[in-house]
């Protein structure tokens, strides 16, 4: 994964962000399990940029988001 400074930050984010919209079932049903592999996966692949909003069905996609990065470990 390729990574870029955020301006003076001292940030690196990944090239590549994970967008979280469909964690909200905004325009489809999904099994929660699914949603959360799917985080896994992204941050198995060195992404460190996630795109959400609570308009992403009303907040769900930020609590599946959550439940997902819990159990993650923090030095990942």
């Amino acid at each position: 994964m390729q990574y870029r400074k955020l301006g003076n930050t001292g940030l690196e984010l990944s090239a590549m962000g994970f967008g979280a919209s469909s964690l909200g079932g905004v325009f489809h049903g999904f099994r929660e399990e699914e949603g959360l592999e799917a985080v896994f996966a992204a941050i198995d692949a060195g992404i460190n940029l996630i795109d959400v909003s609570p308009y992403y069905g009303y907040l769900k996609a930020e609590t599946v988001l959550g439940k997902a990065l819990r159990q993650i470990p923090r030095e990942k």
